[in-house]
């Protein structure tokens, strides 16, 4: 039932002992690959899902592609702090860890328990699952198209990862704003998105300063 799954487990391994690539262009440039690689590295030294956890996975109508392709998930124990997770050793609660990237490049890591449905990212630079580039690329919405907008990562899967899932709310407006249509899957979440979409009010104080009166002569 799991082969194909199998299969990019051993290619994943593969890819573990290959290396990184063509070398960065500049120092700019390596200190930003190392930094991504270095999170990339995270992801794949990390142990595969339970087997449980795969047959839940396919028992809810995701397909091993989206399980494996471009990258395999994971899974670890993790403590949950509000939006962000930390790795655990003990005590933690297992949930399925996913890539959080901009361009093809791993920015973040991102930590789902899929039986309660809480996200958070590691380092909390994450806005959404799925890659960044889908919001700024025309081509996203040309001729029609849309940016899918899922309300959880098991949508997300089950689309073979197309569009996004929103992890920070608060940064809706900064990111999506400018996107011509986003797609949902039902009324009720369009409506929250429609909410998140909203301009913040600014709660800059601005003030005005007065110099003191000079004495009279």
């Amino acid at each position: 039932m799991m082969a194909s799954y199998m299969m990019r487990r051993s290619n994943a391994a593969t890819e573990d002992r290959r290396g990184t690539g063509p070398a960065p262009r500049s120092i700019i440039e390596w200190e930003r690959d190392k930094e991504t690689e270095s999170i990339a590295s995270v992801h794949r030294s990390l142990p595969f899902p339970s087997d449980d956890e795969l047959r839940w996975l396919l028992s809810q109508g995701i397909e091993e592609a989206a399980m494996g392709n471009p990258w395999v998930i994971k899974g670890a124990a993790v403590h949950f702090d509000g939006d962000t997770f930390e790795f655990a050793s003990a005590n933690g609660v297992r949930a399925i860890i996913f890539r959080a990237e901009d361009c093809g490049e791993t920015i973040d890591l991102v930590a789902c328990h899929f039986r309660t449905g809480r996200l958070a990212s590691w380092r909390g630079a994450a806005f959404c699952l799925g890659d960044l580039e889908q919001l700024f690329n025309p081509a996203t919405c040309f001729m029609g198209g849309a940016l899918r907008v899922h309300q959880s990562p098991l949508d997300w899967l089950r689309s073979s990862r197309d569009g996004i899932v929103i992890l920070r709310p608060g940064m809706a407006h900064a990111y999506l704003a400018h996107c011509p249509r986003l797609v949902c899957a039902d009324v009720a979440y369009a409506r929250r998105v429609e909410r998140w979409l909203e301009r913040p009010k600014p709660s800059t104080e601005i003030l005005v300063e007065v110099s003191a009166e000079r004495p009279a002569p």
